[in-house]
């Protein structure tokens, strides 16, 4: 067990209705959060009831890893409005972008699950994909701050509602979806960290061009969710893309890095744009090609920092 508020906790994964601005949130009591971006092996699956449901397996149920006072394990295996019916408490090893852990999750044993299987492994994703609301707040930290590739593609047209900057605590942005010429954008869960981007308000048809951009059917990023900060407001569930196989982290090719510095100058602060020169600059970029590149964007003279 670990501690807690100078007590005895445990740590418990939680997957469906239990996640943050779920329904049944608040029976976890104010939990401390390891991880909203965690996973663990098995599937998932949505029973005849409409609850969410998973079994052992061998894909990826993504959730979130919390420590909680053993008294809310007890009470969960109570409120059967918020675990399964039938439910087994078993350890798991939960996995996080700092480490894994051993949790606490509620599954169900196979022979009782009766259901069908969610694709994505994320109870999030399935709800929206099943309610397809007109529009949806979508926050972009690589390649789609810059809108280039949007006006080559005929959909610059889903892009015009740009609300500005958006700020994501406890994650930051690295180059770790490797592909032949180098490193793409990711969001990696870093506690104390932050990272800024570019929030758009976005309809359908623009969430179906980012699908199929960011490769989410062949499995190259999954879409997720985060809380962003707008003018100091915090808006919850906005859109986002993570990477499902993360590589090291590689330097970007030319092209990619400048669509990155020149998509968020307009909008994030000055120390975060120099945080992503020195990003590139500590992953090997030439100092005289940084300068280059910066020369490039509009409105901006900047020397490396």
């Amino acid at each position: 067990m670990n501690s807690i508020r100078g007590g005895i906790s445990m740590l418990v994964f939680v997957y469906g209705n239990l996640r943050k601005h779920e329904r049944h949130h608040a029976i976890l009591q104010n939990p401390r959060t390891i991880s909203h971006q965690a996973y663990v092996d098995g599937i998932l699956l949505e029973s005849v009831e409409g609850h969410p449901v998973m079994k052992d397996g061998r894909e990826k149920v993504y959730g979130e890893l919390y420590e909680v006072d053993p008294s809310v394990i007890d009470q969960l295996n109570k409120t059967k409005e918020a675990i399964p019916a039938k439910a087994i408490k078993k350890e798991a090893t939960v996995y996080t972008d700092h480490g894994s852990y051993v949790a606490t999750v509620f599954t169900a044993a196979s022979e009782d699950v009766q259901g069908s299987t969610i694709p994505s492994g994320d109870w999030k994703v399935k709800n929206f994909l099943a309610h397809r609301p007109s529009d949806i707040l979508y926050f972009a930290y690589g390649s789609c701050m810059d809108e280039e590739r949007f006006r080559k593609a005929g959909v610059h047209v889903h892009f015009q509602d740009c609300l500005g900057a958006g700020i994501v605590q406890d994650f930051r942005m690295d180059y770790s979806f490797v592909v032949d010429d180098g490193g793409r954008g990711d969001i990696t869960e870093v506690p104390g960290e932050a990272m800024e981007g570019v929030v758009y308000r976005v309809n359908q048809e623009a969430v179906d061009y980012l699908f199929e951009r960011e490769g989410v059917l062949p499995g190259w990023y999954r879409p997720a969710f985060l809380d962003v900060m707008i003018d100091g407001r915090v808006h919850n569930n906005v859109l986002t893309f993570i990477v499902k196989r993360k590589s090291p982290e590689t330097l970007p090719p030319e092209h990619y890095a400048l669509e990155i510095l020149r998509g968020s100058h307009p909008y994030v602060s000055d120390s975060y744009h120099r945080r992503l020169q020195d990003q590139l600059l500590g992953l090997g970029m030439d100092e005289k090609r940084l300068h280059a590149m910066l020369q490039k964007i509009p409105t901006l003279n900047r020397d490396p920092a």
